[in-house]
Parts: structure tokens; sequence; C-alpha cells
């Protein structure tokens, strides 16, 4: 997590090595994106989505080490150096935002309450969301994803509940896979393993590359 007291990590240590790597928000970004839309049993798009994610973060390339420890590390990038909470709460862990779909709201709700320019900007991951999840509703992407999120079997009155349905047909995202697991800590193991697994078949396959 942000420490205003410290600078943000451009390195992420790993077996007690530190790595460079390139902090640009996009990175993340992107990677949250293509897993978010990844089909888990895709065992050729899941090596894809790692590969790239690896060789653009880190600056140096794959790191020499444990698979299961870069994952570690790159799973505590991506979580802005928090530590995953465990819950209660059982059911479908969905997101009412697509950093594709939504590029055109999030653009301007950043520069209308930041006067932040994402097209030229290179904000450090962890700044950028620190900044996403403290948008307010002021800005019409926020306001989006409140109604996305409305329970409309909730609410009573007719015309009210028809609206809402009309708006949320209007701002449905066209791609957004639900996976359901007990907790957040199972979501987060189960990422982690099936990302353990691709690394080993990504790391070699770079490996083999380098002897051609």
């Amino acid at each position: 997590m942000i420490k205003i007291t410290a600078e943000l990590p451009r390195a992420i240590t790993i077996g007690g090595a530190a790595y460079a790597i390139n902090t640009d928000y996009r990175i993340m970004a992107d990677f949250e994106k293509k897993i978010a839309d990844a089909d888990m049993s895709d065992k050729t798009a899941f090596a894809q989505i790692l590969s790239e994610t690896v060789s653009a973060l880190f600056i140096d390339g794959f790191p020499n080490a444990d698979a299961q420890q870069v994952i570690e590390g790159l799973l505590w990038y991506y979580r802005c150096g928090k530590e995953l909470r465990e819950t209660s709460e059982s059911g479908s862990k969905k997101r009412y935002y697509d950093y594709d779909e939504d590029a055109d709201y999030i653009y301007a709700a950043f520069m209308q309450q930041y006067g932040d320019n994402l097209i030229t900007s290179h904000m450090h991951w962890w700044e950028f969301r620190a900044k996403f999840m403290s948008l307010t509703d002021a800005t019409e992407f926020v306001k989006i994803m409140q109604y996305r999120g409305t329970d409309v079997s909730k609410i009573k009155c007719k015309e009210e509940r028809s609206r809402i349905k009309k708006i949320q047909e209007r701002y449905a995202l066209k791609s957004q896979k639900i996976q359901k697991f007990a907790s957040l800590k199972d979501r987060d193991e189960a990422f982690k393993e099936k990302l353990r697994k691709r690394y080993y078949e990504v790391q070699r396959q770079a490996e083999e590359k380098k002897k051609e």
C-alpha cells in the first residue's frame, strides 16, 4: 500500500533479490483486463498472458527465481502491497468496470477530478489504483458503475425499476466473466496456482528462444 513517508516501489524483491520493474499503470491494468476476460481452463491463453505481463513488467526479463515466488511478487505488486483479507462473503465477485470499454469515462474522470491526462501519463500503478478507487460520484464513470451495481429486484417502484433497467442495458459491459469462489482468498489461491503452473511452461519457452 502507499506510504506517504516512502517512495513508491520501483522494484520487486523476489528470493532476496530486487528486480527492477516498469511501473507504468498500463501494464497492470492490461494484466487485470486480460485475466478478467480469460478462459481459466485455456492453458495457451494463460501462458500468453503471463509471458506478456512478466516481459512488460520486469525490465531485465524473466527473474531468475522460483516460479511461485515470482507469482507472489507479481500479485503483491498488482494488489499494491496490500495483504488479501479473508471474507465470509460467498458468490460472484463482479467488477462493474472494464478498462477498455470504459476508457473514455475513466479518462474523463481522471481529468475532471485530478487534472491527470491518462493518455500522456506514465503514472505508477499504485498511484493510479489509489486515485481510481477514490473517484467520486461527481464523475460520470462512478455514476455508471453505481447503476451497473444496482440490484433492481430491491427497487419497489415499478417506474424507477424500469428506468434503472434501461440505464443498465445502455451501459452493460459486453464481456465480463464471473467466477464463483467461496472467498477472495480462495479466488486468489486458485489464481496463483494457475499462474504458477503456466509460469514454468513460459519460462522454458523463453529459455529455448534464447538458444535459437
